[in-house]
């Protein structure tokens, strides 16, 4: 059976949620695992900019926009708590960083459930062959424009 961009989109979920749990692991011990967060971090931000410039746009215009947009809303409020727990452990506020794990924990759950269950599916019926090549050619490769930041990142400090 040929892979899919969904099934790639949801084994990169597992692969990412595999990194954070190394640094979930390190939270009660004292000393945090920062290079596991960072690790898995990066992944995850390059996996929203695979979702965001190629696999939604497609999915948008094959008439998916709700379950888009709650998913780019989503895709920004766990921005900006990875913002937060990498501005803590970069400070050395281990305080803020153990209680902003939990939420983020949460919300990945519910938000890749949602992918995995919806947006997964419908693409691998949806999305034509030449962009679901894309998206599983630059999810592998694992380079991200430079700077580039989700849609709604942000949203939640204005």
């Amino acid at each position: 059976m040929a892979e899919t961009a969904g099934r790639v989109l949801e084994h990169d979920h597992h692969r990412i949620d595999d990194r954070f749990a190394a640094f979930a692991a390190s939270l009660p011990e004292g000393r945090i695992d920062a290079a596991a967060f960072h690790e898995a971090a990066d992944a995850l931000r390059h996996h929203i900019y695979v979702e965001e410039e190629l696999h939604f746009p497609a999915l948008r215009a094959a008439g998916l926009l709700a379950p888009v947009l709650v998913m780019l809303r989503e895709h920004g409020e766990i921005w900006d708590l990875l913002d937060l727990i990498s501005t803590a452990l970069a400070d050395g506020d281990d305080a803020t960083a153990r209680a902003s794990w939990p939420p983020l924990a949460h919300l990945l759950e519910q938000h890749n459930a949602k992918e995995e269950r919806i947006l997964y599916p419908a693409g691998d019926q949806m999305l034509p062959a030449e962009v679901a090549d894309e998206v599983i050619a630059t999810l592998t490769l694992g380079v991200t424009t430079p700077g580039w930041t989700c849609q709604l990142a942000g949203r939640e400090q204005q």
